[in-house]
């Protein structure tokens, strides 16, 4: 699936002008570059070799600052603005995350998807389990799900799951927060439910980035999507 249209937030911009910036700033050592080598050639420069070296050192030191803003200022403008679509395995359902996120299956053996950011700090796993295993409501689905995370983790703070409406519909959202690995976890957690199946949409990280990543993980639960047998004959 494509991403969708380019926000030109401040990256954007960052990026033109360190672009503008550069190409001016090159080209002025370039033609200092030509002027000292013909001065080396026709014998009146003193120590050229040397001030050359050191021009093309701050060219060289030059490009790659151009790249690494570059690149972080095109990070930036996918985590604003651009998405794609992350398909289950199953066929059951997809969701939509930044478009510089990695898919990632093996973050969880039981989730029929999963993906991760490129610095392995914002995660987001899917599961999906049939009505025919479980005769509970949405409600008691989400408090059950809540109370066996309590179970796994060290100092679980479980709060009380509430029903939101996303795109329409009812859904469940749970937070919950606990220690892992000697790591302090935060997790937000949107339950859905459709004729068949109950999902759980699992997001998560570290606790000190909970509240700048408050709005990818709101973003991704609202994109949430089940397919049906026909159209995951065509995915």
């Amino acid at each position: 699936m494509g991403s969708q249209e380019i926000t030109r937030n401040s990256g954007f911009y960052i990026s033109l002008g360190v672009g503008v910036l550069a190409v001016v700033v090159l080209l002025v050592l370039v033609v200092v570059g030509i002027a000292i080598a013909i001065r080396a050639k026709t014998g009146t420069g003193k120590g050229c070799g040397i001030v050359m070296a050191i021009a093309f050192a701050l060219q060289s030191g030059l490009v790659a600052i151009w790249i690494l803003i570059t690149i972080i200022a095109s990070f930036e403008s996918n985590r604003a603005g651009q998405t794609r679509i992350v398909h289950a395995n199953d066929g059951s359902c997809e969701i939509s995350v930044p478009a510089s996120w990695l898919d990632d299956p093996k973050l969880s053996k039981e989730a029929v998807l999963g993906a991760k950011d490129l610095l392995s700090t914002e995660f987001v796993v899917v599961f999906a389990d049939s009505k025919e295993d479980y005769t509970g409501s949405l409600a008691d689905y989400a408090k059950d799900s809540g109370n066996r995370m309590r179970e796994r983790l060290k100092s679980p703070e479980v709060g009380e799951p509430e029903p939101v409406t996303i795109n329409g519909r009812s859904a469940v959202r749970q937070n919950i927060r606990g220690e892992i690995n000697r790591l302090r976890i935060a997790y937000v957690i949107t339950y859905f439910e459709d004729q068949n199946k109950f999902y759980r949409v699992f997001c998560w990280s570290t606790e000190s980035k909970a509240a700048a990543v408050k709005g990818d993980f709101e973003k991704i639960a609202k994109s949430f999507q089940e397919k049906t047998a026909k159209d995951a004959n065509h995915i």
